[in-house]
């Protein structure tokens, strides 16, 4: 959480200066919007977890207060363990592949902006969609029988919020996007299933750990998402509060 943290920092800092910078542009443009088109790469998700991460977004303006923007993309997160779960099994032929999906209907505040969309504050109802899938051969280990199998998860959480964030517009052709907040309500389900020769009280030591080490690597997980259940069971079921934040440079067209 202090790479999260540290995101915050980075852009409360350059909110100032760009906000300096785009007053330094023609202010007294007319209202029109120069181009309807905005495609945007957006590097939070590689930030936060994996350089693998790979996410689009594209902007359409519809008209002079107005516009609609889908986001796609490649979601991997970081390993929770190298090669085995504690002392409990060894893990092999490793897998694992997610997508980030995400739409946003954008209200600007032409009030408050002095130049045309897409430069300026907005406000916008968006819902979005993360879904994730790991798989793992085991082997148990410290036993006197051959007990192998397969841990397999599936996570996946809607979010349904409201975004406040600011668009700057460089040249009529450079844009930087801050989803400064974004309050949601969140659902998340999935869970964690093992199969093979592994008796059930092995089964529920493997749950503990993979407990005990989200909590340490996401601590804020504790919080919102996991529950006693999870550690019985490794099921997620279960609505709480969720946040968008992000940051995105793009081309505009």
């Amino acid at each position: 959480m202090k790479q999260a943290g540290w995101y915050f920092f980075s852009i409360l800092i350059m909110i100032p200066i760009m906000v300096s910078a785009g007053k330094n542009d023609t202010l007294k443009e007319a209202k029109k919007p120069f181009h309807k088109n905005v495609i945007k790469f957006n590097p939070t998700p590689m930030l936060l977890w994996s350089n693998k991460n790979i996410t689009f977004s594209y902007e359409r303006v519809i008209n002079r207060k107005q516009s609609i923007a889908l986001t796609l993309g490649y979601l991997e997160f970081p390993a929770l363990f190298k090669d085995t779960i504690g002392s409990l099994v060894a893990l092999s032929s490793r897998e694992k592949y997610g997508i980030n999906i995400a739409l946003e209907y954008r209200f600007y505040l032409t009030t408050r902006n002095g130049r045309p969309i897409p430069d300026g504050v907005y406000l916008a109802p968006f819902c979005s969609y993360y879904g994730y899938h790991f798989k793992n051969n085991v082997d148990v280990l410290h036993t006197s029988i051959d007990s192998s199998g397969q841990l397999k998860g599936n996570f996946y959480v809607f979010n349904l919020g409201v975004e406040l964030g600011y668009q700057f517009v460089f040249w009529k052709r450079l844009t930087l996007d801050f989803v400064l907040v974004g309050p949601a309500i969140s659902y998340y389900g999935g869970g964690v299933n093992i199969t093979g020769n592994i008796n059930a009280a092995k089964l529920q030591e493997i749950n503990q750990e993979l407990y005990n080490k989200l909590l340490a690597k996401y601590p804020m997980i504790g919080d919102f998402i996991l529950n006693k259940s999870f550690q019985q069971n490794g099921k997620l079921d279960l609505f709480s509060i969720g946040f968008r934040y992000l940051v995105q440079v793009g081309f505009h067209f």
